[in-house]
């Protein structure tokens, strides 16, 4: 569980390099893309290092759920999620896609026949209602909900919750260097083939800060995840325990950019923290 904790406060760091990235140029087609392109390098080169010519996976099951890791939890997710953020601006979007654990629940139910009894559920309520408190602070104005948002919104918890599930399926007969590798490279030829970033303007500084950016929240955060969900399990607590990302990135907002953070925001980091807590602690 600590693995699974440990990539969200990775995650939360995604914050700094969106912004570092907007600031020298980049917007989100080019941020998206490099953030793949630069994971799927690294993770290539390091599974080939560790496993030579084992880096190439042969079982079509497992690569089967490699593509949809990263087609689903990586390059649709971004897509969903971008479009979320335009039609119902930052904090709906937020909001929208921590509805992910719900879906996590539902398919490791279907899939792994995981039982869920009450406590289970009322940390799932509270992880939610967390969340949602510590995004937006109650604070839900400048949003324009409609049907193409909510539909982007739920997309967007939808492919997040279906990381934990592919990642344990795929992982099943692979390591997690490889086994991400296959997934960004999937990731990267469908945001390069929907998304098809302009990458004529991409500078050295724009390249270094991506690689970054493919680096600590992306390459170190999901093998660190991926590891985790072996050592868990019960599935439909794992978006819960990684949960703590929002937390992280409030407290990183607080105290790098001055961003003003209300009593809402604090109860919401409380009730996430206590609802990671219960759920640690539910059988």
């Amino acid at each position: 569980m600590l693995q699974i904790f440990t990539a969200g406060i990775l995650w939360g760091t995604i914050g700094v390099f969106v912004k570092s990235l907007a600031s020298l140029g980049a917007d989100s087609a080019v941020t998206c893309f490099l953030r793949m392109a630069s994971a799927f390098l690294i993770m290539l080169t390091v599974s080939v290092i560790r496993h030579g010519r084992g880096a190439i996976i042969r079982d079509k099951r497992t690569l089967i759920f490699c593509v949809l890791l990263g087609l689903v939890s990586h390059g649709i997710f971004n897509v969903f999620y971008t479009s979320s953020i335009k039609i119902n601006g930052m904090g709906i979007a937020c909001v929208l896609m921590y509805t992910a654990p719900v879906f996590t629940a539902v398919a490791s139910g279907i899939i792994f026949h995981e039982k869920f009894p009450l406590l289970k559920i009322f940390a799932l309520i509270l992880n939610i209602a967390g969340c949602i408190l510590t995004v937006t602070g109650g604070d839900f104005s400048g949003g324009n909900i409609s049907m193409a948002g909510i539909f982007a919104g739920l997309g967007t918890g939808f492919c997040y919750g279906m990381a934990a599930v592919f990642g344990r399926l795929a992982g099943e007969k692979t390591d997690s260097l490889t086994m991400s590798a296959h997934s960004y490279f999937a990731a990267m030829l469908f945001l390069a083939l929907y998304m098809r970033p302009d990458l004529s303007a991409v500078n050295t500084g724009i390249l270094g800060l991506g690689f970054l950016y493919g680096l600590i929240p992306t390459s170190l955060a999901y093998v660190v995840y991926y590891n985790g969900i072996r050592s868990v399990p019960d599935t439909g607590k794992v978006p819960v325990i990684a949960s703590v990302e929002p937390v992280a990135a409030v407290i990183i907002g607080m105290t790098v950019y001055g961003e003003e953070i209300g009593a809402a925001n604090f109860v919401g980091v409380a009730v996430v923290l206590i609802s990671i807590i219960i759920m640690s602690k539910a059988e």
